[in-house]
């Protein structure tokens, strides 16, 4: 699950006399991603180990804003825009790991930082209207949602990891299951490119500094690459 963080709000249009324009407001912790990814894991012999986890993550997140402009008789029309964005990452982390048990189940605690490249970003706009004079709300039809938003986003991003999980070592190979949250460091939009996209000037939109957080659960199985006699193919506990 994601959500991001904003830094410095921008807008396209201003309130004018007879019109309302109300704050961004960003989701929380509510749109599921997915991520796959490998880990090269070095276990020394105390309970410190590193792993470097190279993952593809998907992050989900959105705002809504929202417009007023009231005329004559009271009448007013109000258009609310829900915007939804999808990054794509490949993140490249490191991180340091500590086992509290030296035993086959072990519980740990871990830390680390990483770099993040942007692989792919789409963003889609759904608009809602209400028109008082007519006293109904209608939905207003997208002509297609914005595809190819990777110009709007920087291409890396810096991340650091805090976690825990526990792993289990079941004959020659470990199973494991962790949470994790991760936060970007830096801001990743595009500030260059905020005002350059047509598409978003039509819907009123300017993306907002932001940086991007998230929370993860992962499950794991990982193969020893040591062992202590070929023929018994018996890997070697740290």
């Amino acid at each position: 699950m994601s959500k991001a963080l904003p830094l410095k709000s921008y807008a396209i249009v201003e309130p004018i006399t007879g019109g309302f324009l109300s704050e961004k407001k960003y989701e929380g912790f509510r749109r599921l991603g997915v991520q796959a990814g490998a880990r090269v894991d070095f276990n020394f012999y105390t309970n410190f180990s590193i792993s470097f986890q190279p993952t593809y993550t998907n992050f989900k997140f959105g705002y809504t804003s929202e417009y007023q402009w009231q005329g004559q008789d009271n009448n007013f029309l109000n258009l609310k825009y829900n915007h939804r964005l999808v990054l794509n990452y490949l993140e490249m982390p490191l991180i340091a790991r500590f086992d509290f048990l030296r035993q086959q189940f072990k519980p740990y605690a871990q830390i680390g930082i990483g770099y993040g490249l942007l692989m792919k970003a789409d963003k889609y706009i759904e608009i809602e209207s209400f028109d008082q004079a007519s006293g109904a709300s209608n939905p207003i039809q997208n002509d297609s949602p914005i595809i190819g938003a990777k110009d709007l986003f920087i291409n890396s991003q810096f991340l650091w990891y805090l976690g825990g999980g526990i792993s289990y070592d079941a004959g020659n190979i470990r199973l494991g299951a962790e949470l994790n949250y991760k936060q970007g460091l830096n801001n990743i939009t595009n500030k260059q490119n905020r005002y350059a996209d047509q598409r978003m000037i039509g819907m009123l939109d300017a993306l907002d500094d932001m940086t991007l957080q998230n929370i993860s659960m992962e499950f794991y199985c990982v193969f020893p690459m040591k062992f202590l006699q070929t023929s018994s193919f018996r890997r070697v506990k740290p």
